[in-house]
């Protein structure tokens, strides 16, 4: 019987695992699990939580371009006593 080398392609290679990844993921999932647990204890706590992030993310995505905006270009100078006028110049990219 002929017997053939198994072949397999070389992304496939076993790899160990990473102790950082691991030790990461472990964390992730426990902090992850106790904030669960918590918001399963304070639904109401949790769910005010949950939309004043969101609608803080919301305004900040909106309100943040629109202020770069408003101030592009605005110069100012404030005169700083003992070591002079220092100018103040936005330039938003």
């Amino acid at each position: 019987m002929t017997q053939y080398p198994h072949l397999r392609p070389r992304s496939t290679d076993p790899k160990p695992p990473s102790v950082t990844s691991s030790l990461i993921g472990g964390i992730v999932f426990l902090i992850g699990t106790f904030a669960l647990l918590i918001a399963a204890s304070y639904p109401v706590y949790a769910a005010t939580i949950t939309i004043t992030v969101a609608l803080a993310v919301v305004v900040l995505r909106r309100a943040l371009p629109a202020l770069g905006r408003r101030l592009r270009g605005y110069m100012t100078e404030l005169d700083v006593p003992g070591f002079g006028t220092v100018e103040i110049r936005v330039n938003s990219q």
